[in-house]
């Protein structure tokens, strides 16, 4: 036997087991309540009828974050990247192109990289997705291998002359007769920005980015985030609804459980416990953002999450948490006195917080400006302070609620909008607040008073929708929920 039929022997061996190694731990999606692959393709294809000629998209996934030494934080992928594939796994990424592309003698506008299969990382860290399960499983045709990336937008953004071209044969991809492509629109860096303490300054990655392609590619115009992707993801379609509808349903049963739990004497993180092992048993993979548990002084703190402070009789918690579920994240809070009383001030101060949550929900209607809401609450808690002689003049409401009164929801707790006039099928927070600190300039009795209600809205054709409408809001419902617990 010749040594070249020998060599050719063993490199089919080698490729064999490589293939059964590959095998070795079957891919499986364990969750049969996601969004089917047709409804990401449909997006995608909305996006790229949205992008000028002669452009190209890319949509990065997340990072892989390091906690410490050699841990890294539960990867959870970026909110565009799950909004366009549903795909959750890191080292990817979706090109879109407005003109026809030839990859591997397909034409198309979309192409997707993703890393091969490893089944030494496997054994350690589970199965992840390779080229063969994008395609088959997440329905992204073509799907690549992700070191072909860089080479990729080589051909389709390099100078249109016979390099290029013989460039793009090399690589097995062409762009259609369009080989210069001069708008690169990118959904946005991972990492925004590094920080170099030692030398008392920050790498901001966009501006290296955009430097570097221009290096690279001469004259480029760069768009980062893309204004069509954010108006997209600002209404949501139906398969969004319904799994924000099951966050939300989970997020209520969780302040449920947290409320009648909760006991004078508990640790905040004890609250926190009974709030999100009801989001655990209900399914959720996680909370939206870290959970705020406030008790006394600390519910006068906006994001307060260390969570560690004992409290006592006569304190107010206010909780903020909300569950993921399927990548979709719910935001309530509600505040309820830990001993099942509200005090007189407690609730004077309640009652003027969810008068001005009443009155923002009425302004979430369809053609208003997004400011309608805030407009709305703030204008209540300025007249009930100034009359209660907590604010000496509307120039003073600042002092007590410092923060707006809605945000988008969705893939992320401060979901991307456009803040234009409300939409149907948009969801948004209302949540008034106010925290009136130990020290404040005003009658004593009231320091240490922090409260906050916050549900999520759907803004409809007609009235809106409280999603979050199960869990009580007002101080005699939660005064009998507590009595009963």
């Amino acid at each position: 036997m010749s040594s070249r039929k020998l060599i050719v022997i063993i490199l089919a061996f080698i490729a064999v087991i490589s293939e059964l190694n590959a095998q070795k731990f079957a891919f499986r999606v364990d969750d049969t309540d996601g969004i089917p692959p047709h409804v990401y393709a449909e997006r995608r294809q909305r996006l790229i009828d949205s992008l000028p000629a002669h452009a190209i998209a890319v949509i990065l996934s997340a990072d892989i974050r390091n906690r410490q030494n050699d841990v890294d934080y539960e990867y959870r992928q970026s909110s565009d990247m799950l909004y366009l594939t549903g795909f959750p796994f890191p080292s990817s990424a979706l090109l879109l192109s407005k003109d026809p592309m030839v990859i591997d003698g397909k034409t198309t506008h979309e192409a997707f990289f993703v890393r091969e299969r490893n089944t030494s990382r496997e054994q350690w860290q589970g199965v992840q997705a390779g080229p063969t399960e994008a395609e088959q499983v997440y329905g992204l045709t073509p799907s690549v291998t992700y070191g072909r990336l860089s080479s990729i937008l080589d051909t389709l953004l390099g100078p249109p002359n016979d390099n290029a071209n013989q460039s793009m044969q090399d690589d097995g991809a062409s762009a259609g007769g369009n080989a210069s492509k001069r708008q690169l629109f990118i959904s946005g860096w991972a990492t925004r920005s590094v920080p170099m303490p030692l030398l008392g300054k920050n790498l901001y990655v966009d501006t290296q980015h955009k430097n570097d392609l221009a290096d690279k590619y001469g004259a480029l115009t760069v768009v980062t985030p893309i204004p069509a992707l954010i108006a997209m993801r600002e209404v949501k379609d139906t398969a969004e609804l319904r799994l924000l509808r099951k966050a939300v349903d989970i997020t209520v049963g969780g302040h449920l459980a947290a409320i009648k739990g909760a006991r004078p004497s508990m640790h905040e993180y004890e609250i926190e416990a009974l709030m999100e092992y009801a989001f655990k048993r209900a399914g959720a993979e996680d909370v939206g953002y870290p959970s705020i548990v406030g008790s006394n002084y600390n519910a006068c703190i906006l994001h307060y999450t260390a969570n560690r402070r004992a409290s006592s009789t006569g304190d107010l918690i206010l909780a903020d948490c909300g569950a993921e579920y399927h990548g979709y994240t719910a935001d309530v809070t509600r505040t309820f006195p830990i001993n099942g009383r509200f005090t007189p001030e407690q609730r004077i101060i309640y009652n003027l917080v969810l008068e001005a949550q009443d009155s923002g929900i009425a302004a979430c209607r369809a053609g208003a400006e997004f400011k309608a809401p805030h407009k709305a609450a703030y204008a209540v808690i300025q007249r009930g302070l100034v009359n209660l002689g907590i604010a000496s003049d509307s120039s003073d409401v600042r002092s007590y609620f410092m923060h707006g009164t809605s945000h988008y929801l969705g893939l992320d707790v401060h979901d991307p909008g456009t803040r234009g006039p409300l939409q149907p099928n948009t969801v948004i927070t209302v949540e008034p607040g106010i925290y009136i600190a130990e020290g404040s300039a005003c009658d004593k009795k009231w320091w240490n008073i922090g409260v906050r209600i916050e549900d999520d809205i759907l803004i409809t054709t007609g009235l809106p929708e409280n999603l979050s409408a199960a869990l009580p809001r007002t101080a005699e419902a939660i005064e009998a929920l507590m009595k009963h617990r």
